[in-house]
């Protein structure tokens, strides 16, 4: 008659006994059957009470989360030979890339039109102020979030859903974050700026609310040169408080003051070894219901 399973570490609710009706006259075997299954019942209730207001207790119970990132990266698999070369652009695998987006390859920001399972197409080079190079066979190719132009914000999408419950992305539009349950949420964010002109940049970032913007978000981020053969980074990272209506949906806008500086998947390192930096990483915490 115990509330808690061991083996998927969850609590079953205690559910109200079904009562025998009770005979017209007094039946001391009824009446001991009749206390046991309120006994049974009351001490599941007490075990339950017992385990979630314990120290322990807070292991037991399960609150709305949700954690997504962006990281679309492959490799090249044929060598582009020029700088100026707009030939499809073949690669491991297309897998995780918009079906039309940007790249990038080394230091130098691709655009493309389509894909197939292992190749780029509708080729344009050298954008958002970065410069056209060769590149050799073997090399990371990772996808990029651009602002449309400098007086147009982007709200970032994601591609990964990385655990969830009751938070999701919405069918449709995958930069809008979704909330099944309404409460007071933590919001959580990190970005990967990466910057190919040969200035610095500035990128401001900010949430809106079913389309809305929401006060007192924003942040600016500057964005450096990179060295040598390597991008401008920046990752910028922060959190918000905020209270979430059940249906809403939340996004993460960015805009550029020159149009360029795009949120980027940094390709892994081996000098020194590291991970996929991915471009965007959000995560939603409940922390307590709405106030009556």
């Amino acid at each position: 008659m115990a509330t808690f399973d061991s083996k998927t570490l969850d609590f079953r609710n205690p559910t109200s006994p079904n009562l025998p009706l009770a005979p017209q006259e007094y039946e001391r075997q009824f009446q001991d059957q009749f206390e046991n299954i309120l006994r049974l019942y009351f001490n599941q209730l007490d075990n339950a009470f017992g385990s979630l207001l314990g120290p322990a207790g807070g292991k037991y119970l399960k609150f709305p989360y949700g954690s997504f990132h962006q990281d679309g990266y492959t490799t090249l698999t044929n060598a582009i030979p020029t700088s100026g070369s707009t030939a499809t652009i073949v690669v491991g695998s297309t897998a995780g890339f918009e079906s039309a987006g940007t790249i990038i390859i080394q230091k130098e920001l691709i655009s493309y039109t389509g894909k197939t399972a292992t190749t780029f197409t509708g080729i344009t080079r050298s954008q958002y102020g970065s410069s056209g190079a060769s590149h050799a066979a073997g090399v990371y190719v990772t996808e990029a979030q651009a602002v449309p132009s400098a007086t147009t914000a982007l709200a970032i999408p994601y591609d990964t859903t990385d655990y969830n419950n009751q938070i999701s992305l919405d069918a449709t539009d995958s930069s809008k974050v979704v909330f099944a349950v309404s409460g007071f949420y933590n919001i959580q964010f990190s970005i990967q700026l990466l910057n190919g002109k040969s200035s610095i940049d500035n990128v401001t970032l900010w949430f809106r609310q079913n389309g809305v913007d929401i006060p007192n978000t924003a942040g600016i981020a500057t964005v450096p040169l990179g060295p040598g053969t390597t991008l401008g980074a920046s990752i910028v990272a922060w959190n918000l408080f905020i209270p979430i209506t059940a249906g809403d949906y939340i996004q993460l806008m960015m805009a550029s003051d020159s149009g360029d500086t795009v949120a980027g998947t940094y390709p892994p390192g081996t000098a020194p070894v590291h991970p996929v930096s991915p471009s965007v990483i959000l995560t939603a915490t409940f922390v307590s219901r709405l106030p009556t």
